[in-house]
């Protein structure tokens, strides 16, 4: 009976995956949203709400930044507008998430011979993943704006780096990524460069014997060498014509709202509400201090961000895009201003992609240290939010323990981890 289940489980995972989404989707709210099981806690995500309203008056012939706190493209909302019903927007995200486990799973079964247990292994990533799946069945549109053209662009990147319609093609992908939620701009450099990568020798083995100031110029002007061939200019040119085009249609379609609330907002973002950032306790306090320049600050956070972001790009991701990529997400989620429960999304859906050992000791307990400061974290927040406790300098505190976790557990990972070829990886 357990073999039977597991060959099912595995054979019709994308089957099973996306029929578990779409009945929690049906159920969940169903049952939560009216809080007769736990009072004040709805299930259905507030952002889901908002995208319908949105939805709503694009239905209405009027415009949907007339819904306050819609932020988003207003794209979204003019395609959750031609359902038939606007509450299908949800299984409509269910069905994009499924496509991102679907991807998940084709791109580890490529990078390493698959068994029937090891394909389980897979599908248990993303397609059973129970954060991917409350996630997109509580409404949030994640999985369709963001992580679905992300996959496709690292799926087109990886395995087809040296073609001319695949820079073209990941150009357009990354330049929807970017015009849906601004933050996959930071993935940008290291397409280019992966798109840029040559059959050379390592750079830093032809100059081991220079001094550092000669390596450094020397490694300057080959990377610009590189970047100039046709591919990662044509990445880049369809990346921005994509990107720019999109925007301007969305701001003549509806006005310099879209600019302002779609994209220009996310850059002066600064929420003072708790969340998992270790930042949002001194934003908390210096919202009524007038002395106090919170935009400068918040600028000053992205400078080691940016640092990091340059040296993995042109470091790790000619040889391992994935990698990469996922620690570029993992240390921008780590060090930004707001982090909620959907910004997990952005680099869970990459870590299968990397070639870690998972059942490594160290890796392990450095899982069991996050999870023990998420718990720690939630019971901090219930105390403040939910019974009204003076406990903000506890769930500050939960918050940094909940950072150094995090960047104990890229240390484990990356100790563990072992950088190769883009398609020669080894996934575990």
């Amino acid at each position: 009976m357990i073999t039977r289940l597991r060959f099912l489980a595995t054979k019709h995972a994308v089957l099973l995956g996306l029929i578990l989404r779409l009945f929690l989707a049906w159920f969940l709210p169903r049952l939560l949203d009216n809080e007769r099981f736990i009072p004040g806690v709805a299930y259905t995500d507030i952002d889901f709400y908002v995208f319908t309203d949105a939805a709503a008056y694009i239905q209405q012939g009027q415009n949907p930044f007339n819904r306050a706190t819609y932020r988003y493209t207003p794209f979204l909302a003019a395609l959750l507008a031609w359902l038939p019903n606007l509450n299908y927007g949800r299984y409509l995200f269910c069905v994009a998430d499924t496509l991102c486990g679907w991807l998940i799973v084709q791109f580890r079964k490529q990078r390493r011979e698959a068994d029937e247990s090891s394909s389980l292994t897979d599908a248990f990533w993303w397609l059973y993943n129970p954060l991917a799946i409350n996630i997109c069945t509580r409404g949030s549109a994640e999985s369709l704006i963001v992580l679905l053209p992300v996959l496709t662009t690292v799926w087109i990147a990886t395995n087809y780096s040296q073609s001319t319609w695949a820079a073209l093609l990941g150009g357009i992908c990354h330049g929807i990524a970017v015009h849906a939620k601004l933050y996959p701009i930071i993935y940008s450099l290291s397409f280019i460069c992966a798109f840029a990568k040559t059959e050379e020798t390592s750079i830093h083995d032809q100059r081991a014997n220079q001094s550092s100031v000669t390596r450094l110029f020397d490694l300057l002007k080959t990377w610009i060498k590189r970047l100039l061939q046709p591919l990662p200019v044509i990445f880049a040119f369809s990346f921005l014509a994509t990107f720019v085009g999109l925007t301007m249609l969305a701001v003549a379609m509806y006005g310099p709202s879209a600019l302002q609330e779609g994209l220009l907002y996310h850059f002066s973002r600064v929420d003072h509400r708790h969340n998992y950032s270790m930042h949002w306790y001194w934003i908390y306090l210096a919202r009524s201090d007038p002395v106090l320049n919170m935009a400068w600050a918040g600028r000053l956070l992205l400078l080691p961000q940016l640092i990091l972001l340059v040296y993995t790009s042109l470091g790790i991701a000619p040889l391992d895009l994935s990698l990469a990529l996922f620690v570029q997400t993992f240390l921008f989620v780590a060090h930004n201003k707001v982090i909620t429960a959907q910004y997990f999304t952005w680099y869970l859906c990459l870590l299968p992609l990397c070639s870690f050992d998972f059942q490594s000791r160290r890796v392990v307990k450095a899982v069991a240290l996050l999870l023990t400061s998420v718990v720690f974290w939630l019971l901090s927040a219930y105390l403040l939010e939910m019974q009204g406790w003076a406990v903000h300098r506890l769930v500050w505190c939960a918050s940094v323990v909940f950072f150094g976790a995090n960047v104990n557990l890229l240390g484990a990972l990356l100790s563990t981890c072992n950088v190769r070829s883009n398609t020669k990886n080894k996934i575990n």
